[in-house]
């Protein structure tokens, strides 16, 4: 873009996705990815899916968090404004899920089940996977991100990959049970992130100039291979020839190919979002 045509035209966000942006997009893949993983765990006993979705959320997300900021010393000012901002209420969901599902996953392990301590675990998980597309939404200068359906999809598409591991977990297992029960879940999850993406884009194709040419961007212009390919043809179509098929007689091999293809999905669905988050030109034109 050259200097004259800033916020003259539609004007890509580059604080989130560009240079070290990547780590931000990376980290809130993560960190809902994680709490994702953890709250399908407890719903099936899964301390092995629990402890990893912890892992997931805490090492990989939070120290890319952290290393997204340009001075990480300095992130306890993140905590300051709960009451304004989503970014502070989610640093208070993330500690809150880390340090009260240390605890549970350790009561766990010695067979000992505090169900207040596990109900609270579950509703901080929810939280920390929902959060990230709260933040988004409510930035109203990007129409893409400025609406209520994005955290619902982010909520499907955090929970579909936390689903995702806990069945590679029963696989590796050989928890024939959970396996039987979180298929019902990703079936459920995928028909609904299927519906979720292709309603959200449709909507939003049909806002400010900057919504049509975001969605433009991703269908047809420079993230269409991204769409189609990662997101549409790996992450969707994939998933959705497994569900059709007999998973429960598939080789473990495939199995963990189609999980692989479902986060590569998330993963570059969520690029997208952030990518092609445009900025609605400050002067009005119809071009």
């Amino acid at each position: 873009m050259k200097p004259y045509e800033w916020m003259v035209k539609c004007t890509p966000q580059t604080e989130w996705i560009v240079k070290r942006g990547v780590l931000l997009w990376l980290a809130f893949f993560f960190i809902e990815l994680g709490a994702g993983a953890y709250f399908v765990g407890s719903f099936f006993g899964s301390l092995v899916s629990m402890s990893i979705g912890w892992v997931v959320c805490g090492v990989l997300g939070g120290g890319l968090h952290l290393l997204y900021l340009g001075r990480p010393l300095r992130f306890f000012r993140m905590f300051a404004k709960p009451k304004t901002s989503w970014i502070s209420r989610g640093m208070i969901f993330v500690t809150s899920f880390m340090i009260l599902g240390f605890f549970n996953i350790v009561l766990r392990f010695f067979s000992v089940s505090v169900n207040v301590l596990s109900w609270l675990v579950i509703v901080l998980a929810f939280l920390v996977v929902i959060y990230g597309g709260f933040a988004m939404c409510c930035i109203n200068g990007i129409p893409l991100w400025n609406t209520a359906l994005l955290p619902i999809l982010y909520v499907v598409s955090g929970l579909w990959g936390g689903a995702g591991i806990t069945v590679g977990v029963a696989v590796a297992t050989g928890s024939a049970q959970i396996l039987i029960g979180v298929e019902e879940w990703i079936h459920l999850l995928l028909i609904s992130f299927i519906i979720l993406l292709f309603t959200y884009l449709l909507s939003i194709s049909y806002g400010s100039i900057a919504a049509k040419t975001s969605v433009s961007e991703i269908v047809k212009g420079k993230g269409w291979h991204v769409f189609w390919v990662v997101v549409v043809i790996i992450g969707i179509g994939v998933p959705v020839g497994m569900m059709m098929a007999n998973t429960q007689s598939a080789p473990a091999a495939i199995l963990y190919i189609t999980l692989l293809c479902e986060l590569l999905g998330d993963l570059g669905m969520r690029y997208l979002i952030l990518k092609f988050g445009f900025y609605n030109p400050l002067i009005p034109t119809n071009t």
